[in-house]
């Protein structure tokens, strides 16, 4: 019924009485009706100029057909702008990224495609493309990890501005107030986005440790980084390196206003005891500490 009565003949029929029956029961079961029926009524008590009724017609025909055209030119625009957003959506999702963070306190451990393996440190994050990882090996750092690299194709670490390359090794990768690069296994290879020192190539042993835009290099004994052991060390480092990396351990921080943070300590601090980490720590130095809420403050 709907189609009858919108065709060229319908409502001209229905304004001059000639619907049968059947034809005028169903045009009053539609919406369009009412609508109809009011225009009718005040079409009636208006009078106006003699209007070229098949001229109107055509002029109706005329702008029906370009609403059809337009009609399907949006169309055809929305189809566009949604196969559009589908492949711009699905271009993100395939060059999306993968997260994994830890906690203050907490470690993991994360196995790579390629059979790489990850041990995140307390605080930190490391993340690498979701799809096609194995194309281009990069992952990016934050915080402090060892990797264990299978041997293969390049693998690269981005932490901050300094990037380190690697053909199968073992690594450690911290990146905090400090940076610091110590080779277990094979070599590695350190470089700088901002060039501020020239590539270096660290091979079992060797330690390179940047602060303050200043970059020493070190020989070391040890096999793999004591944060695996829940044991921080320190060799001559400045308090304030110290402090920094309780805060990764434990949920706290320091007021220091009124202690020099510049002075060395060496020694070291254990993971799993807050009193105990602070003793080891503090007390040696002669620094007095209390605690308000969170925050410890220092003092000589």
């Amino acid at each position: 019924m709907e189609k009858s009565h919108n065709n060229d003949t319908f409502l001209g029929r229905w304004i001059s009485g000639e619907l049968s029956k059947e034809e005028l029961s169903k045009f009053k079961e539609t919406k369009a009706y009412k609508q109809f029926e009011f225009i009718n009524k005040e079409s009636q008590l208006l009078s106006g100029p003699e209007i070229d009724v098949e001229a109107a017609l055509l002029e109706v025909k005329r702008s029906t057909k370009l609403k059809q055209k337009r009609s399907k030119a949006i169309r055809l625009w929305q189809t566009v702008g949604i196969a559009a957003v589908l492949v711009i959506s699905v271009g993100l999702y395939l060059n999306s990224s993968k997260t994994y963070s830890n906690e203050v306190g907490s470690i993991q451990t994360i196995v790579l495609d390629d059979g790489s393996v990850i041990e995140l440190n307390a605080n930190s994050s490391v993340s690498h493309k979701r799809f096609f990882w194995l194309n281009n090996k990069l992952v990016k750092l934050k915080g402090e990890a060892l990797f264990k690299v299978q041997k293969g194709n390049g693998f690269i670490v981005e932490a901050s501005n300094n990037i380190v390359k690697v053909l199968g090794t073992e690594f450690n990768i911290k990146d905090r107030i400090n940076f610091e690069l110590t080779c277990y296994e094979g070599q590695v290879e350190l470089s700088n986005k901002d060039e501020a020192f020239s590539a270096k190539t660290l091979t079992k042993g060797m330690q390179v440790n940047i602060l303050n835009n200043v970059l020493t290099e070190t020989t070391l004994q040890e096999n793999s980084p004591s944060w695996l052991s829940r044991v921080s060390k320190f060799n001559a480092q400045p308090l304030y390196l110290v402090l920094e990396e309780l805060s990764q351990y434990f949920n706290i921080s320091f007021n220091t206003k009124n202690i020099d943070t510049d002075r060395l300590y060496s020694g070291s601090f254990k993971h799993h005891d807050l009193d105990l980490a602070l003793k080891s720590t503090l007390v040696p130095m002669g620094i007095k500490y209390q605690k308000e809420q969170d925050t410890y403050i220092l003092s000589d």
